[in-house]
């Protein structure tokens, strides 16, 4: 399954969640070359939100796998207000 970000899961434990990005962690990585090894990816989600985003400590990360197993299909999308 392909994790969205601004995108709400049902999560078997956690309930609705939203999905705020995808993190690639590197063991090291070259700037220069933009080049690196990878050692995970991880998930960042949370499960408490308004029309502006994810309350900021509320936001939570899990190995992207492991996150994978424990939702369903997509609930829904959202578009969050930008502040002008």
């Amino acid at each position: 399954m392909k994790l969205e970000r601004d995108t709400v899961y049902e999560h078997k434990s956690e309930g609705a969640v939203l999905v705020v990005g995808i993190h690639h962690v590197f063991s090291e990585y070259d700037t220069a070359e933009q080049d690196g090894e990878l050692s995970s990816r991880v998930v960042q989600y949370t499960d408490e939100w308004d029309d502006y985003g994810p309350m900021p400590s509320s936001t939570r990360t899990a190995p992207i796998d492991d996150f994978a197993d424990l939702i369903g299909e997509p609930v829904e999308t959202v578009e969050f207000e930008r502040p002008e």
